[in-house]
């Protein structure tokens, strides 16, 4: 994912072009990040899960609610020690 320090492993502070990202649960701002099959019965059905479409999953490190964003180079990672 674009933006993250190799040093840091999260959770992080997340920046959807210039939307600082926060829970719409809990209100927390740091989230783990990870990558989303978006499966679909077509594909499932002739085996070809791998071809589907993925987006950014941000789960909240808090709550664990998960966000999905279909575009992922839209999003900015900071540390939290960081200014996104």
């Amino acid at each position: 994912m674009a933006g993250r320090g190799r040093r840091y492993k999260g959770p992080w502070l997340v920046r959807i072009r210039e939307h600082e990202i926060s829970c719409a649960l809990c209100g927390g701002s740091l989230f783990w990040d990870r990558e989303v099959q978006l499966n679909t019965a077509g594909m499932s059905l002739m085996n070809l899960d791998w071809a589907n479409a993925s987006a950014l999953g941000l789960q909240c490190a808090e709550c664990s609610r998960l966000e999905l964003f279909a575009d992922s180079n839209q999003a900015r990672f900071s540390a939290p020690e960081e200014e996104p």
